[in-house]
Parts: C-alpha cells; structure tokens; sequence
C-alpha cells in the first residue's frame, strides 16, 4: 500500500499535480510529508531552487510502478448518477421531461 501512495506522489510531482487525489485515497497531509522525505531519502526527489523535482532514480521507479495506481475498473472512477435515471417506461410510452428539470 505505501508503494502505491508513494507512485501516486511522484506522478503528482512529475504532472505538477494537486496532491487531492492523495488526500482522496485517505492519505493525511502529515502522510504527504512523510512520504516526500522517504522519497528524498532515498533518491527518488530532489530540492532544486526551492522546487521539488524528480530525480533520474525517481522517473525510473515511477515507470516500473506506474501500472500500481492505474484503475482498470471503471466503477471506481466513473460515479453512477441515480438522480437522472428514471422508472422503466413501457415500451410504446413517450417521456416527456418538465421544463425546470432540464440540466443540459
């Protein structure tokens, strides 16, 4: 799990990425800091004029695990929308929807 949310933070930095998709798979902001200096630790990032760049070692590793935070699944990154869906009609019915409940 901590190799996952590791790739995820060096695609962030390497796209200059927001690191909400971190926090939406339940990492702590104290988690973030954590994980940015293990990576800098172990040579992954690197501190260059007060940016945080990734190092050769970093792009190297992210292309061997990058497959580690691709979903495959698309139930887990397209959210169904129950509000627009309507009872089953009868085949020869017409649905005419109101006025103010048009959206588009």
């Amino acid at each position: 799990m901590k190799e996952k949310k590791l790739t995820l933070l060096l695609d962030i930095i390497q796209h200059n990425g927001n690191i909400n998709r971190l926090t939406r798979e339940g990492v702590s902001f104290k988690e973030v800091t954590d994980l940015t200096n293990e990576a800098v630790e172990k040579g992954y990032l690197a501190y260059e004029h007060e940016k945080i760049t990734l190092t050769s070692q970093g792009i190297a590793y992210l292309a061997k695990t990058v497959d580690k935070i691709k979903r495959t699944d698309k139930a887990g990154w397209i959210a169904k929308d129950d509000k627009s869906q309507t009872a089953k009609l009868d085949k020869n019915a017409i649905f005419v929807p109101r006025q103010d409940e048009l959206t588009f």
